[in-house]
């Protein structure tokens, strides 16, 4: 007789799609005291990714998986956004050249249209690197990944004081550099599955989410506090030295602890949520890339002013429009192609089975 399955915490799937969400927002303009969202959203992005790191694969396995995932719906997209570019500032050559030449080599000038790609090819770069040293146990992968971070400090601290020009591990081709130290993020992923989950499973979920809601509480309260520094990633920036990765680390086992049991538990309890989470899980690479052109739109067309009013516009229209266009594209054939993942049924047709 097979073992019960253990059914999937649906809880952590929906903390996926807000962390998703959570990039649409960073990229929407800025508010007043934006470094509480800035300070998490990126790490939580790869930790989450970590979270769901599966031990034992071939790095040969890992890289074909990554190809078909990651690096096809990076190359589709692009020549999307290269049409795009094309289209909307025909009569413009070198405008249209500098995008395009600068949006596929990617580095730290990388064309605006492609706003959050290196999510893409860094996480790709990241899981690869973490894949190959696997072999070499537990320890080494550590090692390498905090020696990523110190030298990222010290690149850093050189392009402030005029050292160099600009970030080498940022000024690499799709910004591969990044993968390097982004992999602690991975490794802290993962360690926060190991060391959760289990509790999840054996103590009250009202205690283990308060215990979450004050982490994050108390996280972002420091942050304020103490007047911590964000993390900027995509530059190079990990923010203050051992304070900002540990705040950002804090607000995801807070999270973590409140989706996976009391969000987690209410969703349950209703097939329907379930299936739409299921769906929405999905949808993370067209959004990454969709959300970049509604904005770039948006702000070419009259939302582009730093005012509350235009954030709101530019916000609620990116996560409506990218959302639902990645759900759509998801229903079609053409799923494998731009999101990575198999074709779903159509999006007015319930699921036949139970999310896994």
């Amino acid at each position: 007789m097979s073992p019960a399955r253990v059914p999937r915490n649906i809880g952590i799937d929906l903390l996926r799609v807000f962390s998703i969400a959570m990039v649409v927002v960073g990229h929407a303009g800025s508010f007043p005291n934006d470094q509480l969202l800035t300070v998490w959203r990126m790490p939580l992005f790869f930790m989450l990714s970590g979270f769901f790191f599966t031990p034992g694969r071939s790095l040969t396995v890992e890289f074909f998986k990554r190809w078909n995932t990651l690096i096809i719906p990076y190359l589709a997209w692009s020549l999307i956004i290269s049409v795009w570019i094309i289209v909307t500032l025909w009569g413009q050559y070198e405008v249209i050249f500098d995008h395009l030449e600068s949006g596929w080599l990617g580095g730290s000038d990388q064309s605006i249209y492609w706003m959050a790609a290196w999510f893409i090819t860094t996480l790709a770069g990241a899981t690869i690197l973490r894949r190959f040293l696997e072999r070499f146990g537990s320890l080494i992968p550590w090692l390498v990944a905090i020696a990523g971070i110190v030298v990222s400090y010290i690149l850093t601290e050189m392009v402030s004081n005029g050292t160099v020009d600009t970030h080498p591990l940022v000024d690499t081709p799709l910004r591969l550099g990044l993968a390097w130290p982004v992999m602690f993020y991975l490794l802290v992923g993962e360690l926060l599955r190991k060391l959760l989950m289990p509790l999840v499973k054996k103590f009250s979920s009202h205690v283990l989410a308060l215990i979450g809601l004050v982490l994050v509480g108390v996280a972002l309260y420091a942050t304020v506090t103490f007047n911590i520094s964000a993390h900027f990633i995509q530059a190079g920036g990990f923010g203050t030295p051992v304070l900002t990765p540990l705040i950002a680390i804090m607000v995801t086992v807070g999270f973590i602890l409140v989706f996976a049991t009391w969000v987690n538990d209410m969703l349950q309890k209703f097939r329907s949520p379930q299936a739409g989470v299921s769906r929405l899980v999905r949808t993370g690479t067209p959004v990454v890339f969709l959300h970049g052109l509604v904005l770039v739109w948006m702000y070419q067309h009259g939302f582009g002013e730093d005012s509350l009013e235009h954030f709101l516009w530019r916000l609620s229209t990116a996560v409506v429009v990218s959302f639902l266009m990645a759900l759509l594209i998801n229903s079609t054939p053409i799923a494998r192609l731009l999101s990575g993942a198999p074709q779903e049924p159509n999006i007015l047709r319930k699921r036949d089975d139970n999310p896994s």
